[in-house]
């Protein structure tokens, strides 16, 4: 793998020119090892031996010659014996005019280094080459092929940009990255390869050296001398000498700030060392860490990492301190907490035997108390199967009244752990198993469980039931829910209310109703529920998503006439500004806790076709989400950007969020959520990249997951849509018709008017006028009980599609106002583009020619390749339409006698554009075969002996239309 330095823009080529015209210079380059340093040098010794200058390596005489470059890489390493022939070098006039280049890390320069250059006379002029690291955009150039975005940030994360680190991290598995990350300490089985650049730094160091060195990796960065020393059991005096010679090697730096504290020159460097230490030591060398932070009133989580490490079977007082250090960082770092909680179960002592032989557990509350907390900090970081793991042995120890003897809080509760899991096991796809715990929790005798415990796992069964269209059920478990009960419920009267009012929406479209429960859930919630209010503020607005805004008949009768209202969706009251106003107001911290309120808001947002609120909103909660490491919470907000910037034309951004989504969800097992952006990647790829692409992703998708349910609808449709870009209609009808037809409530109310739009198009385009018409009306029937700016537009687009020209361009017209109101750029332009030929059809070119001029030009700027190439098509069908001029340039042959016709017309103008003929079909829908046929006629009447010879004659006249 080709790795390229970034540095300050330096000509190579003319250093060695300064040099021939007889100058001397004396060039630095100065950069972190593994930048690229060498390479460059090796550039300029290659630029100058095309100069013809002699070049030599060290500090050796050379031969006189016409001008010389004398290369020192690594100089700060060579070591004091260097000083004095530097010094002499470069006091020295030279004989000839010499280029003497060195390079040094950007760390500080050793003593005599700098004492040698100082010595350099006035005859060098001084240069210097600084090499930075690569910018994350060259970075991801010097990845393999296919290299996903996450795995690109982890890579650019954990090398700093220096691409000299790659050898050791590519052969990483992604998994293996994340932990690298996010752990305090680099795992002990980090694989090292032997050819490894860096371990390199490491030959020649003496005893003392790699001994204060291993000590302070495990102490990590940065560390105190004084530690070191307690750890490797040495003087502070003399560990702060090993320091000294190890920060000359570059191996570890001062850190700035006053305090006496240094760190590793970087933390892949310490890793190395960490790894390369024997197990035994690190254990030993933990323990002693441990025990030197507690002399010093350490806090107990900068203990932790020490504890965990070097613990005890059978330590209780090390198992509470792990616990209790987890606590503190669970909302933070989870995986760290995790890892913490694992070890401390994993020591906490056996129960022990009492002298009449029974066996008596010291301590139980504390063993379900560390689980507990395990659970929730492994679903917050995506480990799921752990979490399987746990559930059972937590409820057999709430079963027996442990949960309450541990008495910490909400967290350990029994029916926020089963909600906790039911939730998890229904947004894995695992709804049967998600209802069956919480069946059988509510199946238990009503003493066993609390009245607020009773109502949580109810509405949590009333939500399954509502997204399975179980309004009956869901109904009755929201009336139980709602019930009267003991206790301040306004937190669960409001999700209750939330849930039936989604239910009915869904079931009915009874907004009435639904916004009488909700108002109520508002009303209740009472107290600092600023999240909750968010949440319900959502629920409404996607109940207000069930109702049209605006009359029916605005589908059907359309016009630049219509409310602004109508356009934008303007039926959406207050609950939704509400809602949004109060996740601004609230702290990242206590959005931290609720971020799936944060995605069903944004999801909300996106229904209203306000995805500029939805991406500042998902924009925001993935920041948050990345900070506190709440990585199971990702997939789900990425996809939701992801849906946001595919719908505002931001494509390149929509596919990266896509398929770093896929990769999350890959890393953590959930397969379901992986593939729903690998469709979001492909129905983003359809218009940046082509139907091509798209169709490769969904099908894959379809492939697993055939017939009708939640994943295989979905990919059918989006499959559909690219089968029918790729000119193949008949397979797309194959594929949206099931879909459409199906009895599945969307995810999306607007879904099913793309559908219903692709199956009119398609049937328009196998001459099924009928079924075209009905189509679309059935895309009209949806995109009024939508209401929404988007499917309102696509069902205009689908009507045009069998309308008469004249009429066509009237829906297009609105439809391209409605899109371009609520700012969905892609639907717009296609929009446009449609319109585009429509207006061609009616004769009116200039206006043709403005609307797909348009069309191409957003793409250009969005570089939405495959948008832009039917633009351009569509701009050469315009130009080919044009009439000729009276005065053409003068003719092969005489032409006057006969006349071509309006296809051979087209086929002259398209060709004189530079089209082949492979192109001309293409755009024409035509065989290969006949474009020849109409060539050959072509020159026949042309009396052109050349397609050259046609070309100059006829092209000048047959100007290419510009946007």
């Amino acid at each position: 793998m080709r790795h390229t330095a970034r540095h300050d823009p330096v000509n190579v080529e003319e250093l060695v020119g300064a040099c021939l015209d007889g100058a001397s210079l004396l060039v630095e380059i100065a950069g972190e090892p593994g930048s690229g340093r060498t390479r460059l040098l090796g550039e300029l010794a290659a630029a100058a031996r095309r100069g013809g200058l002699l070049v030599t390596h060290g500090l050796q005489a050379a031969p006189p010659g016409r001008g010389l470059l004398r290369c020192l890489d690594d100089l700060d390493l060579a070591g004091p014996a260097t000083a004095g022939p530097l010094r002499r070098l470069l006091a020295e006039p030279p004989t000839a005019p010499t280029v003497v280049t060195y390079s040094v890390s950007t760390g500080p320069m050793p003593a005599w280094l700098v004492s040698g250059l100082a010595g350099a006379g006035a005859h060098f002029r001084p240069h210097r080459i600084p090499v930075a690291p690569l910018t994350p955009e060259v970075f991801a150039a010097q990845l393999p092929p296919g290299t996903g975005p996450m795995r690109e940030a982890l890579l650019y994360e954990l090398s700093g940009g220096v691409p000299g680190w790659l050898d050791l991290l590519t052969p990483l598995t992604s998994r293996q990255l994340r932990e690298l990350a996010t752990s305090d300490h680099a795992p002990g089985s980090l694989p090292v390869p032997a050819n490894c650049a860096r371990l390199r730094e490491f030959h020649g160091l003496a005893p003392e050296q790699i001994e204060v060195a291993r000590c302070a990796a495990v102490l990590g960065d940065p560390f105190a001398p004084a530690l070191v020393a307690d750890i490797a059991d040495r003087a502070t005096a003399a560990v702060l000498t090993v320091l000294d010679e190890l920060v000359a090697r570059d191996l570890m730096r001062p850190v700035d700030g006053g305090a006496p504290l240094f760190r590793f020159r970087h933390p892949l460097l310490r890793s190395l060392v960490y790894a390369t230490t024997p197990p035994g030591r690190r254990i030993t060398a933990h323990a002693r860490a441990a025990r030197a932070l507690a002399r010093v009133g350490a806090p107990v989580p900068q203990r932790a990492p020490h504890l965990a490490r070097s613990a005890e079977q059978g330590d209780r007082g090390t198992a509470d301190a792990l616990a209790r250090a987890a606590r503190t960082v669970l909302d933070s770092r989870p995986a760290t907490a995790a890892s913490w909680l694992r070890t401390a179960l994993h020591i906490l002592p056996d129960a022990p035997v009492a002298a009449d032989g029974v066996r008596e557990d010291p301590g139980p509350a504390a063993r379900f108390r560390i689980a507990a907390l395990l659970y929730h900090a492994a679903e917050r970081t995506g480990q799921y199967a752990e979490c399987r793991h746990l559930l059972p042995v937590l409820l057999d120890a709430a079963e027996h009244g442990t949960g309450a003897e541990a008495g910490a809080g909400d967290l350990l509760e029994r029916a926020v752990l089963v909600d906790l899991h039911a939730r998890l096991e229904d947004g894995l796809g695992r709804r049967r198993l998600a209802r069956s715990l919480v069946d059988a929790e509510l199946a238990a005798e009503p003493a066993a469980i609390a009245p607020s415990g009773a109502r949580l796992l109810r509405l949590r069964r009333a939500t399954m039931a509502a997204a399975e269209g179980d309004l009956s059920a869901a109904r009755s478990d929201v009336a139980q829910a709602l019930g009267p009960a003991d206790g301040p419920p306004g937190v669960l009267r409001m999700d209750a209310g939330a849930t039936l009012a989604l239910a009915m929406a869904a079931a009915e479209g009874d907004l009435s109703a639904a916004r009488s429960d909700v108002a109520q859930a508002l009303g209740l919630a009472g107290g600092p529920s600023g999240v909750l209010r968010m949440d319900a503020g959502a629920t409404l607005a996607l109940a207000n998503a069930a109702a049209p805004p605006y009359p029916t008949d605005a589908v059907a009768h359309p016009g630049p006439t219509a409310p602004p209202q109508a356009v934008t969706g303007g039926g959406a009251d207050d609950g939704i500004e509400a809602a949004l106003r109060t996740a601004e107001s609230l702290t990242d911290a206590e959005l931290a806790g609720r971020l799936d309120a944060a995605a069903r808001l944004g999801e909300a947002l996106g229904l209203a076709d306000r995805y500029g609120d939805a991406l500042g909103l998902f924009d925001r909660a993935v920041g948050i989400a990345r900070r506190t490491g709440r990585v199971a919470a990702l997939p789900r907000l990425l996809l939701g950007r992801a849906r946001a910037r595919t719908a505002l034309g931001r494509l390149a951004a929509a596919q990266r969020d896509a398929h770093e989504a896929e990769e999350t969800a890959a890393v953590l097992g959930d397969a379901v959520s992986a593939d729903r952006a690998r469709l979001a990647r492909a129905w983003a790829a359809l218009w940046c990249d082509g139907p091509d692409d798209a169709a490769a992703l969904a099908d894959d998708v379809l492939r697993r997951h055939p017939g009708p349910g939640p994943l295989g609808e979905p990919a059918a449709g989006v499959l559909g849509w690219a089968r029918l870009a790729q000119g193949r209609p008949g397979d797309c009808l194959d594929l949206v018709l099931p879909v459409a037809r199906g009895t599945r409530r969307p995810p999306a109310p607007g879904e099913r008017v793309l559908w219903w739009s692709a199956a009119a198009t398609a049937a328009w385009e196998t001459g099924a006028a009928a079924a075209a018409r009905e189509f679309a009306a059935l895309a009209a029937d949806g995109a009024s009980a939508c209401r929404t700016a988007g499917a309102r537009a696509e069902a205009l687009v689908a009507r045009a599609r069998h309308t008469p020209d004249e009429g066509a361009v009237r829906l297009l017209t609105a439809a391209v106002e409605a899109s371009a109101v609520a700012g969905l750029a892609v639907l717009e332009c296609r929009a446009r583009l449609d319109l585009a030929q429509r207006l061609l059809a009616v004769g009116r070119l200039e206006d043709a020619a403005a609307e797909a001029g348009r069309a191409k030009e957003w793409a250009e700027r969005t570089n939405a390749r495959w948008l832009r190439a039917v633009a351009v098509n569509t701009q050469r069908r315009i130009g080919a339409c044009r009439p000729r001029r009276t005065a053409e340039p003068q003719r092969p042959g005489t032409a006057a006698e006969e006349t071509l016709s309006v296809r051979e017309e087209q086929i002259l103008g398209m060709v004189c554009q530079g089209m082949s003929n492979g192109e001309v079909a293409g755009a024409l829908f035509v065989s290969v075969k006949t474009v020849e046929a109409h060539l050959t006629r072509i020159f026949r009447k042309t009396g052109a002996r050349s397609r050259s010879s046609l070309v100059a004659a006829f092209a000048a006249a047959r100007p290419v239309a510009r946007a």
